[in-house]
């Protein structure tokens, strides 16, 4: 079936025909419809949460997590808290340059078209690449002959970057600075586990007081609501990829009672696990 999607034109943000890339702030980033555009998108979270709703998979997001949104994609951002993000505008087919962000991308890939859709990086990353972002926000403003050039180069420096980025959920030895950017990635492999908040904190080098500060600080929520979320953001996507029932959905998420697991289901999306799946979807077309 076809859906009514939001169309994003890349004559609405870039200066001209032949623009490659530029970077649009969302700071902060509001509640935003369905919607697809005719470019491609790299998306940063700086700070906050929020639920990214991508091809119909809701993902639970907060800071140093990166999406490769494609042009045929669909997205739509729900129940934004302080949420942050750094968009980059591109277009491959307008490049003159010998780089391609697809290919680097490919280099760790884990989608199913063989190229990377989702993966985070650490805060001391994030703080790497702001110059580099800044430096390609003002350049993509410049109208001379050689910003476009300018641009594609410095967008090639910064996929490389990201791309290169991942990392291990072992933080041992890392400084202060890297050190939540892998609790998040941790907590987010692991979260169907019977997890214990305070002894990830003592695994990561955290005291229980500072860990719950700066979590809140960096993601606008509690690590306790930031667990609850990944495992109910799992349960959804069961719900529509299976015929499981909800309780065996429940346990299988980490949720060990399937009351509590339909009271923040409800809380949330404002249904019952059973209503959600009876929805319909959007089919792409």
């Amino acid at each position: 079936m076809k859906f009514d999607s939001m169309k994003l034109l890349a004559k609405e943000f870039f200066r001209s025909d032949a623009q490659t890339v530029i970077v649009e702030e969302r700071t902060p980033q509001t509640p935003f419809p369905l919607h697809d555009h005719d470019f491609h998108e790299v998306m940063i979270v700086l700070s906050g949460n929020g639920w990214h709703m991508l091809n119909d998979e809701p993902h639970f997001i907060t800071c140093g997590e990166l999406f490769y949104i494609k042009a045929e994609d669909h997205h739509a951002y729900e129940q934004v808290d302080d949420l942050y993000l750094t968009n980059i505008l591109f277009r491959p087919d307008r490049a003159s340059g010998r780089y391609d962000f697809l290919d680097i991308m490919r280099r760790s890939a884990d989608g199913e078209d063989g190229t990377r859709r989702h993966w985070q990086v650490t805060e001391d990353v994030l703080a790497q690449v702001k110059p580099l972002i800044e430096a390609l926000e003002n350049e993509a403003r410049r109208s001379d002959p050689l910003s476009d050039a300018m641009s594609e180069a410095l967008f090639s420096q910064l996929s490389i970057i990201l791309s290169r980025s991942q990392f291990a959920t072992d933080a041992r030895g890392l400084p202060n600075s890297a050190r939540l950017g892998h609790v998040l990635n941790y907590l987010r492999h692991n979260c169907t586990e019977d997890i214990d908040l305070e002894s990830v904190a003592q695994r990561f080098g955290y005291s229980s007081r500072s860990f719950s500060r700066l979590f809140r600080e960096a993601t606008a929520t509690t690590p306790h609501n930031y667990l609850v979320k990944l495992r109910l953001s799992k349960a959804m996507r069961a719900l529509r990829a299976t015929n499981d029932s909800v309780t065996d959905i429940a346990f299988s998420c980490g949720f060990n009672d399937s009351n509590y697991f339909s009271y923040s289901f409800s809380k949330m999306t404002g249904m019952a696990p059973s209503e959600y799946r009876r929805m319909p979807r959007h089919n792409h077309a």
